[in-house]
């Protein structure tokens, strides 16, 4: 399901794989729970850009495995 989101609360992270990849990871309420989402991006965004604290609006595939597990964006990208 392609979604829209506006976040600004996450952290960014790191992963080690291929000299590193950038993610967010973050909280919503997703149909009226509190959910943990982790946002990964189709390309590598400049790390300016995901400056702490700044407001991001994302745009990526949602996917949803049942409540006990988290959210995950799937080839998100930062719209402007």
């Amino acid at each position: 399901m392609l979604t829209e989101l506006i976040i600004d609360k996450y952290s960014v992270k790191t992963t080690g794989v291929d000299g590193g990849h950038i993610y967010v990871s973050t909280e919503i309420e997703y149909k009226g729970k509190l959910r943990k989402l982790t946002v990964l991006f189709i390309e590598n965004p400049d790390e300016m850009e995901l400056k702490k604290g700044s407001e991001l609006k994302i745009k990526g595939e949602l996917k949803d495995e049942g409540e006990k597990y988290d959210l995950i964006m799937n080839n998100a990208t930062l719209e402007k």
